[in-house]
């Protein structure tokens, strides 16, 4: 499924309330979580059966409301690349067995997956493509603010490892079953 445009991006977030409490953490992981929630059901890269994923929504909802106010734009920013890596780290991903990364040759359809995760240097992209905010211009109309540009990029650059067992029955893949792992599938 494709990502929401950059300009569905801005303007949910200028819709979002504008409070000084910190239900604004609510708020903005929320407005996250739904930019990414249609996205992360069927990476493109990916033939999946019985994928899915849960946004740790919570985990960058309590990191965000930890940060308080901020004696920089520089720490502030950081703070949001930080609770992003956090939620991202915390995120569950499940593919199921008999997906396959095309083409299937060399066989690629797992009989077993054992693990899914967001790949680490995936993360670590997105965090410097938020924090490159340090440098964005101030703007006093929320509709020019390269905030949820940042967050869409960063979003765009995650990819996903998933390691299991090849589905090719022996004696094709050997004396019995072989691991199988496939790197750098785009989330997206």
């Amino acid at each position: 499924m494709s990502i929401d445009s950059l300009s569905v991006w801005k303007s949910a977030l200028a819709a979002l309330p504008k409070v000084e409490d910190s239900s604004w953490s609510l708020s903005f992981a929320s407005w996250y979580t739904s930019r990414i929630v249609n996205i992360t059901t069927n990476p493109s890269s990916l033939v999946p059966l019985g994928f899915s994923s849960t946004f740790a929504t919570t985990v960058f909802k309590d990191a965000l409301a930890a940060l308080g106010p901020s004696s920089s734009a520089a720490a502030g920013i950081a703070g949001f690349a930080g609770a992003w890596e956090d939620a991202l780290n915390a995120t569950v991903i499940v593919v199921g067995p008999g997906s396959f990364a095309p083409p299937t040759s060399p066989p690629t359809m797992f009989s077993l997956v054992t693990t899914t995760t967001i790949t680490p240097a995936s993360i670590a992209a997105g965090k410097a493509k938020i924090l490159e905010l340090v440098t964005a211009p101030l703007v006093s109309d929320p509709n020019d603010s390269l905030f949820p540009q940042k967050f869409r990029d960063a979003t765009l650059l995650l990819k996903i490892t998933i390691v299991g067992l090849d589905s090719q029955p022996p004696p094709v893949a050997g004396p019995g079953p072989q691991a199988l792992t496939i790197s750098n599938v785009p989330l997206i």
